[in-house]
């Protein structure tokens, strides 16, 4: 080629686990600063609303929300919409109900589960049995993480009305004269 180097091409990139830590963690970074700036360009170029998440495999919490928007904002419109029978999204819906009718309330599966931990001794469970325990309890504890999320999420803005409200309303002390 003229004035400049070769230039390789990128092949194709087998998708497996990296095993050597340091370079699982480089390409952790490139990848999320990849997805963020992809989440920002949508958010500018089609002026959609964009939330996305990320957890470090360490952990750690990385988060984008576009610029008219916050994360909460966007979040509980998601929830609202899980609420809502009118979505121009159908198969979405249909999707979201199937998955509702799946899970639908975890008490009686928490209680069960429970029950079933209690009458028999879980050292003597085989092992597709404590697979289907772990993966029964699991599903469980995301569908009351979930609840919880919801629940903190429709407390925190009227917290924050409660509190602007008796800040403004405090009575004020000392001698009128």
């Amino acid at each position: 080629m003229e004035g400049g180097g070769r230039r390789r091409k990128r092949g194709k990139v087998e998708l497996r686990r990296i095993e050597d830590r340091t370079s699982r963690q480089v390409r952790f970074s490139k990848r999320r600063s990849g997805l963020f700036k992809k989440a920002y360009e949508l958010s500018v170029l089609c002026d959609a609303q964009v939330a996305l998440l990320v957890f470090s495999p360490a952990g750690r919490l990385y988060e984008f929300a576009s610029s008219t928007s916050s994360i909460d904002t966007i979040f509980g419109r998601y929830w609202d919409l899980l609420d809502t029978t009118i979505d121009l999204n159908i198969e979405a819906r249909e999707s979201r109900l199937r998955q509702k009718e799946r899970s639908d309330d975890p008490v009686p599966k928490i209680n069960h589960i429970t029950q079933c931990v209690l009458e028999s001794n879980v050292n003597e469970l085989n092992i597709a049995e404590l697979r289907g325990l772990e993966e029964a309890m699991t599903n469980a504890l995301t569908v009351v993480k979930n609840k919880l999320m919801m629940k903190v999420a429709s407390v925190l803005p009227q917290s924050e009305k409660k509190r602007k409200s008796c800040s403004i309303s405090e009575p004020r002390s000392g001698v009128s004269s």
